[in-house]
């Protein structure tokens, strides 16, 4: 009997989550700031409150803190969507301020 096709939500995912980068405590138990602006970089070594992969590179605002995983606001084309999203996946933005 044949294997039977992949269908779930990280199928055909082997390629495009691998990352080479070491996981630190430092990352996991990151704290943010309400109303921060984070770039979602997906960890693929840590599966806890991973997003979809549609969201790999996207920039969104911390909205608040629920449990050990942040809410994040971001703009998915003209829709606004929430997502839950561990801090392992969150990367801080420095905003930087234009001189005139």
């Amino acid at each position: 009997m044949p294997n039977k096709k992949a269908k779930g939500k990280r199928a055909k995912q082997r390629d495009t989550l691998k990352r080479k980068e070491r996981t630190t405590v430092n990352k996991m138990l990151a704290e943010l700031d309400k109303g921060q602006t984070v770039q979602i970089h997906i960890n693929s070594r840590i599966h806890a409150g991973i997003p979809f992969r549609r969201f790999q590179g996207k920039t969104g605002r911390v909205a608040e803190k629920r449990g050990r995983s942040y809410v994040v606001n971001l703009k998915d084309g003209n829709k606004a969507k929430q997502l839950i999203v561990h801090p392992a996946h969150l990367k801080e933005l420095k905003m930087q301020v234009k001189a005139k």
